[in-house]
C-alpha cells in the first residue's frame, strides 16, 4: 500500500493513454522509463487504455510525459493522452500491475508484426535458445490481431493461452529489463508451437528435420500448403516451371498472377526495379507484398504472370519463412492456401479436407489461428503508398471518422470488407473477398461478430448497399438498429472524401465495373457534385445495353458484341474467333431484351476493347481484360480518340461512339495493339478532364475526388491527376484506403451517419 504522508516537493498525476497500446511492449517500457527518470507508482491496461499512475520531481514527470509522447515504442500508435493531476500517495517504487479487467467506450487493436531483427538474430546463432525457432518473437514482433480472443491483451485471451511457459520463458516475460517482458506470445522450443510435416492424406512425415525436409520436397517440385501467420499458403519453387504450372492447373487459376517471396532485399532488386520507398515498405514491420514493375529479361518463368509487368513481391516475415531460404531456394510462389474464389484456409481439418487436391504435403503448427488475415498489398503512386489490399499488418485498419455513432457498414460484395465506429474512429477489416462464395460469407459473418467483441460496439445503426441482390443484406433483421441504404459509388467517393477530410461539394469521378444505380439500372462511369450527406448525378458515360448478367463480365467478348450491335457494326467481324452460333443467341436475346441491363460502367468499356483487339475474350480472375489492355501501353503515345459529351437535360452524356469507331478504324488499317490501347486510355484521361473542367466552371468547383476499382489503372490514375492538376484542380484519390470495392464500407458507414 502507498504511504499516506504527502511529500511537498513530489506531484502526482494519472496518465491515459489511448490508441494501440496493447501488445506492442508499452509497459515495460513505461517501466524502464519510470526508472530512468525517477517515477514512482505502476501502470496496467485498463480496458483498450494504458494507465499510468504517475508520481515524481515536476520537472522530471514533464520529461517523462514529453518522452512518452514523442518517442513511444515502435508499433505503438498512441491517438490521444489524458493527464490529471492529483494528490501524492507516496509510493516507494514504480511497478506492473495486472490489467484490471474495465470496460473501454473504444478499443484498439493491434496487428500482426513482421519478425524484427533482434529475434532473427537469436534465430541464426547456435547459442541461444531460440536457434532455429519458427515461433521467435518478442514485444517488437509476431502474431497480434491473428490469435487474440478477446481483451484486455492478455496471453489468456490469445490462442497461446494453450501453452505453459517453462522456466526460462517465464523468467523472462517478468524481467521489466527483459525485450520479453509481457510479450504474451512469448515462446521457446521447450514450451511453444511445433512444426509437423503432413502428407495429403494427413498421415504425419517422420523426420528430424521438418523444415530441412520440406525444402527438399519444394526443390523436387512439390508443392507445399504452409500454415503461417494469418492463415494457409501454397508454396512452391518459383524458378521451377513445372511446379507452376502444376499449381496453376490443380488450383484452376490459370492466369492470375501469383505472389513472390525473395530470399531478400538484393534477389528482389534483381527481378525488380526498386526506389527508395518501396525498398522502405518491403522492409518494414508491416511486411506486406508491394507491386513493383519487372526487369527485362524476366529471370523466372513467364507463367508466374503473363498478362502484366507488374509483379507481387515480399520479404520473409516470419523466422519461418527465413528458415526455407536455404540449399539454393532463392524466391518461392506464395500464394493464398484456397480453392478459386473461396476464403483464405486457416483451420487444420478444413485445410486437409479443401487444400489436398492441390498440395502434395502440408507443413502445419499447433498454434491456431483465431482469425485469418491474407497478406496484404500496396503499390507507391507518385511518392506514396496505396493500398490495394488492407490485410496482414494493416487490419484492422483505424481511420479517423469523426462519428460518434456506433456503425456497421456491411460493405461491398466484392472485396469485401465491413466498417465499425465508435468515439470519432472507424475499423475497417481485412479483406475477406467475394462474400458470394458460401465459405467466404460465412467468415464475413464470423469476422464482423469477432471484431463487434473485440471493439466493445453495439452498433445502433446499420449502412448497406442498396443492390438488392446482394448477400450482405441476408441477415440485416438479425441486427437492431436502424437500417440505411447506402448508393455504391457515393460510397467510394466519400470514402476518398474521408481519407483526405473533404467535407465538399466535391466534384466526384466515380469509375468502376458494376454498383446499383439509383435509377435500377447498373452505373460505374459516374460523375457527382456531392457531400458526405448526399450527391447529385450530373453526368455519366452513355448507357449501353448488356446482356447475360454475371456470364457476361466473365465473358469481354459479349461485352464488344453488345457495344458492336448498339453502334451497328457486325460483330462477326472483329469477333472472328467466337462462333457464328454463340453471336447469333446474344444477339437475338438483345433484339428481345432478354436478361439484358443497362450499364454506364467504364468497367464494361475496358472488357469491350480489350476483347475487340483479340486481347482477352475470356477471363479467369476479376479485372484480367483491363490488366491486359493496360500491359499493352506505349507511355511515349499521347494521340487519343474522341468522345462526344452533351447535355441530356441537367445531366452530361458521354458517348462512345466516335471513340469505338476510331479503334475499329485503327484495327482495319493494321495500327498496333499497343497504339490503340494507349489512344483508348488518352481519351479516358481526355474526357475524364473535359467534362471535370465543364462541372468545375458550372458549379463553381476546384476539388475533385477520383476513387473506384477502374483507378487501379494506374497509366489511367497517373495521366487524369496530372491532367486535373495542370487545369488548377486540386485532386484527391484514396491512397491509405483502397480505391476499389474494399474501401466502400468506410464510405457507408459516413455516409449513414450523416443521413440519420
Amino acid at each position: 500500500m502507498p504511504d499516506k504522508e504527502k511529500d511537498t516537493a513530489m506531484k502526482g498525476y494519472i496518465i491515459k493513454i489511448f490508441g494501440i497500446v496493447q501488445g506492442v511492449g508499452f509497459r515495460p517500457y513505461v517501466y524502464n522509463l519510470a526508472h530512468k527518470y525517477d517515477i514512482r507508482g505502476f501502470v496496467n491496461n485498463s480496458g483498450a487504455s494504458l494507465v499510468i499512475d504517475a508520481e515524481g520531481n515536476k520537472e522530471h514527470i514533464r520529461e517523462f510525459i514529453l518522452h512518452l509522447i514523442h518517442d513511444p515504442p515502435q508499433l505503438a500508435r498512441i491517438e490521444s493522452i489524458e493527464i490529471i493531476c492529483r494528490n501524492v500517495a507516496g509510493y516507494k517504487g514504480f511497478a506492473i500491475q495486472k490489467s484490471d479487467g474495465k470496460e473501454e467506450n473504444f478499443r484498439f487493436i493491434s496487428t500482426d508484426v513482421g519478425v524484427c531483427p533482434e529475434c532473427m538474430e537469436e534465430v541464426s546463432d547456435m547459442n541461444s535458445r531460440w536457434y532455429q525457432y519458427p515461433f521467435t518473437n518478442c514485444t517488437k514482433c509476431g502474431p497480434r490481431y491473428s490469435i487474440i480472443e478477446d481483451f484486455p491483451y492478455d496471453r489468456k485471451d490469445t490462442t497461446m493461452k494453450l501453452f505453459d511457459m517453462c522456466p526460462s520463458c517465464r523468467e523472462d516475460y517478468e524481467n521489466p529489463l527483459n525485450r520479453r517482458f509481457h510479450a504474451q506470445p512469448t515462446c521457446c522450443p521447450a514450451c511453444g508451437p511445433t512444426l509437423s510435416l503432413l502428407d495429403r492424406q494427413g498421415e504425419r512425415i517422420q523426420c528430424d528435420d521438418v523444415i530441412g525436409t520440406m525444402v527438399e520436397l519444394i526443390k523436387r517440385g512439390k508443392i507445399i500448403a504452409m500454415k503461417g501467420l494469418g492463415g494457409f499458403h501454397l508454396v512452391c519453387n518459383a524458378e521451377d516451371q513445372e511446379a507452376i504450372l502444376l499449381l496453376r492447373q490443380r488450383k484452376h487459376r490459370p492466369h492470375k498472377p501469383l505472389a513472390i517471396m525473395a530470399k531478400d532485399m538484393e534477389y528482389i532488386k534483381n527481378l525488380c526495379y526498386v526506389n527508395e520507398m518501396e525498398e522502405g515498405i518491403l522492409q518494414s514491420n508491416r511486411k506486406p507484398i508491394v507491386l513493383l514493375n519487372r526487369r527485362k529479361p524476366f529471370v523466372l518463368p513467364e507463367i508466374i504472370a503473363p498478362d502484366t509487368q507488374k509483379l507481387g513481391m515480399m520479404l520473409p516475415y516470419t523466422p519461418l519463412h527465413y528458415m526455407l531460404f536455404q540449399k539454393d531456394i532463392h524466391f518461392l510462389v506464395m500464394t493464398s492456401g484456397n480453392t478459386s474464389n473461396a476464403p483464405i484456409q486457416y483451420q487444420d481439418e478444413e485445410a486437409l479436407n479443401t487444400l489436398n487436391t492441390i498440395a502434395d504435403y502440408f507443413l502445419m503448427h499447433n498454434r491456431h489461428i483465431h482469425t485469418p488475415v491474407d497478406d496484404s498489398v500496396v503499390r507507391v503512386f507518385q511518392k506514396r503508398e496505396m493500398t490495394t489490399r488492407i490485410g496482414r499488418g494493416y487490419a484492422p485498419f483505424i481511420v479517423k471518422t469523426g462519428v460518434k455513432n456506433e456503425i456497421l457498414a456491411l460493405g461491398a460484395e466484392q472485396k469485401s470488407t465491413f466498417c465499425l465506429s465508435k468515439n470519432g474512429y472507424g475499423y475497417i477489416s481485412q479483406y475477406l473477398g467475394d462474400i458470394k462464395d458460401f465459405d467466404a460469407y460465412k467468415l464475413y459473418q464470423n469476422t464482423i461478430e469477432h471484431l463487434i467483441k473485440l471493439t466493445n460496439i453495439n452498433p445502433e445503426i446499420i449502412a448497406y448497399d442498396m443492390h438488392p441482390g446482394f448477400v450482405s443484406r441476408n441477415n440485416l433483421d438479425k441486427y437492431k438498429g436502424k437500417k440505411v441504404s447506402v448508393q455504391h459509388h457515393h460510397a467510394h467517393m466519400v470514402s476518398c472524401m474521408v481519407e483526405h477530410r473533404v467535407n465538399g461539394p466535391v466534384i466526384g469521378v466515380v469509375y468502376d465495373g458494376t454498383g446499383y444505380g439509383s435509377d435500377g439500372n447498373v452505373w460505374g462511369g459516374e460523375f457527382f457534385i456531392g457531400t458526405i450527406k448526399e450527391f447529385e448525378r450530373v453526368g455519366h458515360f452513355k448507357y449501353v445495353s448488356l446482356q447475360g448478367g454475371d456470364q457476361s463480365v466473365k465473358e469481354p467478348w459479349r461485352i464488344a458484341l453488345c457495344y458492336l450491335d448498339a453502334l451497328g457494326y457486325d460483330p462477326r467481324h472483329y469477333l472472328d474467333e467466337i462462333r457464328s452460333e454463340k453471336i447469333d443467341v446474344i444477339q437475338q436475346a438483345l433484339k428481345a431484351n432478354m436478361n439484358c441491363y443497362q450499364s454506364s460502367s467504364v468497367g464494361r468499356l475496358f472488357d469491350c476493347i480489350s476483347a475487340i483487339l483479340g486481347l482477352c475474350h475470356e477471363i479467369s480472375y476479376d479485372a484480367q481484360a483491363a490488366i491486359i489492355l493496360e500491359n499493352v501501353v506505349d507511355p511515349t503515345i499521347h494521340d487519343f480518340y474522341r468522345m462526344e459529351v452533351s447535355a441530356e437535360g441537367k445531366v452530361l452524356q458521354i458517348d462512345y461512339k466516335s471513340m469505338i469507331e476510331g479503334v475499329l478504324l485503327d484495327l482495319d488499317y493494321g495500327v498496333p495493339l499497343s497504339i490503340i490501347s494507349s489512344k483508348f486510355h488518352n481519351a479516358l484521361c481526355n474526357t475524364t478532364v473535359q467534362v471535370v473542367q465543364m462541372l468545375s466552371e458550372q458549379y463553381g468547383l476546384s476539388e475533385v475526388a477520383l476513387s473506384g476499382g477502374c483507378f487501379e489503372n494506374q497509366y489511367l490514375l497517373s495521366k487524369t491527376v496530372d491532367k486535373l492538376r495542370h487545369i488548377g484542380m486540386k485532386v484527391f484519390y484514396n491512397q491509405k484506403i483502397p480505391i476499389n470495392d474494399s474501401g466502400v464500407s468506410i464510405g457507408q458507414l459516413v455516409i449513414a451517419d450523416q443521413t440519420v
